[in-house]
Formats: C-alpha cells, structure tokens, sequence
C-alpha cells in the first residue's frame, strides 16, 4: 500500500506544472548551457585558427624564399589599398577647370554648355563634392529625349569630357487633335509638337485616330523632385483603332521596302485609317528613271500623255496597301514600278489592296489589272 502511495504521488507531482520557483530554475539551467556552448565553439574556432596558424608558420619556415615573395606582395597589396583610398578622398575635391563636350547636334551642345556651367557654378558654391556634381551632369543628359548614349570622364586633370550620341529624327507622326510627333531612328519617340517650320524634310505619317499620351523625361524628373516621388516611370500610353507599337513596326517595315525600289522613288507620306488601312504617298523622279535605263526597246515603251508630264521632274502618286500582307504588297508594288518605268508608263495611283493583285491607273484613264 504504501509503495502504491509514492507512486501515486510521484505520478501526481510530474503531472503538475512547475511553479514560478521552478521556471526560473529552468532558465538559469538553459542559460547555463547556453553559455556553455557558445564557450565551446569560440574554443573549437580558436584552436582551428591556431593550428591553422601553427601550419601556414611550418610551411612558410621550411621554404624562406617563398616566405619573402608573399611578404612583398602583401606589403603591396596594403600600400596600393593605402594608396587608392587617399586617392579617393582627393579626387572628392575636384571639379573640373575645362569643359570639353562633343556631340553631333550643335544646338545640344549650346545648351549642355549652359546646363553644366551653371551646375558648376553652384557646386563651386556649396563646396559639394565630385560625386555629386557627376550626379549632376548625369542628370542633365538623361533628362534628353534626343541623347541616345552618352560618356562622362573628369580626370584628376580636372578636365571633364562628355561624349553624346543624339537620337536622329526619321519622321514626324500627326496623331489625334493634331499632336505632332518625332519619331527617331530607334523608333523612339523625341519631341512633342515641333514648330511648323522645323523638321519639314521628315517622312510624315498621319493617324489621326490614334491618341498617344507621351512626356518628356524632364517631365518625370521635375515629377519626382517636386512631389518626392521614386517609382514614377516614364511610359508611353495611346489608345485608338491600332496598336501602336505594331502601327510603328509596319510604318518601319514599308519606309525600308520603299528603298529597296530603287533610285527615282521616295517615300513623301504614310497614311493610316482603321477602314482603309496604309496608303502611300511616293515621288517619282521621272528623269532620273529614265537615266537609269540601260538598253531601252522600242517594243516596250509607251509615250506617256503630256498631260501627266509637267515641267517638274517630281511627281507624286498614291498606293493603297490596307491592312495585311505588308511585305508581299510591296514587293508586289516594287515589280510593278520597275516593269510600268521600263515601258515608260507611269501611274498615278496603284491598289494593292488585293491578296493577290494589284491594279493601276493613269491620269484620264480607268484602272487597269496588272500583277
């Protein structure tokens, strides 16, 4: 009886938690071992270094030679880290004397002038430092839409050179309300509503139903500065009939098609609707065609009517190409020039609007099938 007594209260006693006395108790134990092993492993980390120490010293005493050489570069190894970080602080404190910046676009370059020497001027002023006014200079030239690439270097000369690639402009887009557009080589688009008299030589493109939503990347700049704002991102937004990225890789596709025609044609004006697609707007420069024919048959050629001749060696026609099938439409269109040209026909308006033809017409004439 009594044995089953202490069993039972032995029984009772584990099942009961443990008291506040006993908690702490159990801390202090956990703490103590706690210790005890951060104590065993800097003991163990101490040992490895020193064995660690112990071998490389055996080593390094059995071959002296070697010994010196390692000497020697880590002495180098400590001055050129000496070295480099003084220089560091010095060039901290320099900013540049002379300016040198060459680009292709004097009127860019005028203005980058003006820019860097009023950022030195106030750098010079508040005794900032090189970092900083480099961080300066960056911005000014990313703030460019039309600077493609550019390269900074100030040297402890204190000469600062800056190098820029300009963006070139290849045509002009007339979007919706009459928002004017220029699109450069990388399909980018530069500036927004040039003045009328400027950029008149570039290829036009009309899509009066497309609506593009387009800033500056100053714009965004100033956005970020004046509201303190990190993640505004400079993005394009249109919307209309057409995708505009593909509306820019067929204008792309039909502007290097039309070259490949040959000399005596060029590309004066894209137009895109939603109901009739692309029609083309191309100058022909009639004596130049006719210069270009080597062996001229007699057989082949046809007078053209002297109302469609003026004293002007330009004239203008039309194509229509729609929608799809832009690269089979101009080498269409591309055969039919050179085979209407070599018979001294020349139409005043091609439709190539058909999957697998395409008609032409002469001034005072009806159409006519063709290829």
């Amino acid at each position: 009886m009594n044995g089953n007594k202490k069993q039972r209260r032995v029984n009772l006693l584990a099942s009961q938690k443990p008291g506040p006395r006993n908690r702490k108790g159990i801390k202090k134990q956990e703490k103590t071992i706690f210790i005890a092993k951060v104590f065993f492993l800097l003991k163990t980390v101490f040992l490895k270094i020193n064995n660690s120490i112990f071998v490389i010293y055996s080593f390094l005493k059995k071959r002296p030679r070697t010994s010196y050489i390692l000497s020697i570069v880590v002495i180098f190894l400590i001055v050129l880290k000496v070295s480099i970080y003084y220089v560091d602080i010095y060039s901290e404190k320099i900013l540049p004397n002379h300016i040198q910046i060459n680009t292709d676009n004097p009127k860019i370059t005028s203005e980058l002038y003006a820019s860097i020497n009023k950022e030195l001027i106030k750098s010079i002023k508040n005794q900032e430092k090189r970092s900083h006014f480099l961080e300066s200079v960056d911005n000014i030239l990313n703030s460019l839409d039309i600077v493609d690439q550019y390269w900074i270097r100030l040297g402890l000369d204190g000469k600062l050179q800056i190098n820029a690639i300009m963006e070139i402009p290849v045509m002009i887009i007339e979007a919706k309300n009459n928002e004017r557009y220029i699109i450069s080589n990388n399909m980018k688009i530069i500036f927004k509503n040039p003045p009328q008299n400027e950029y008149s030589s570039l290829l036009k493109i009309e899509a009066p139903e497309v609506k593009i939503n387009w800033h500056s990347k100053n714009y965004y700049i100033k956005l970020k500065k004046n509201r303190s704002i990190s993640n505004v991102s400079n993005s394009l937004e249109t919307s209309g009939p057409v995708n505009f990225p593909w509306l820019i890789k067929q204008i792309r596709l039909i502007n290097s098609e039309i070259q490949n025609v040959g000399s005596g044609y060029s590309l004066v004006k894209i137009s895109w609707s939603s109901q009739s697609g692309f029609s083309l707007k191309i100058n022909r420069n009639i004596q130049m065609l006719k210069n270009k024919k080597l062996i001229p048959q007699k057989s082949e050629t046809r007078e053209l009517p002297s109302k469609d001749l003026t004293n002007t060696e330009l004239i203008e026609f039309n194509a229509l190409l729609g929608d799809g099938q832009i690269r089979d439409k101009m080498d269409r269109l591309k055969i039919l020039l050179i085979d209407l040209s070599n018979k001294n026909i020349y139409p005043s308006e091609v439709d190539l609007d058909f999957s697998d033809k395409a008609t032409f017409k002469i001034l005072g004439s009806n159409p006519s099938p063709s290829i």
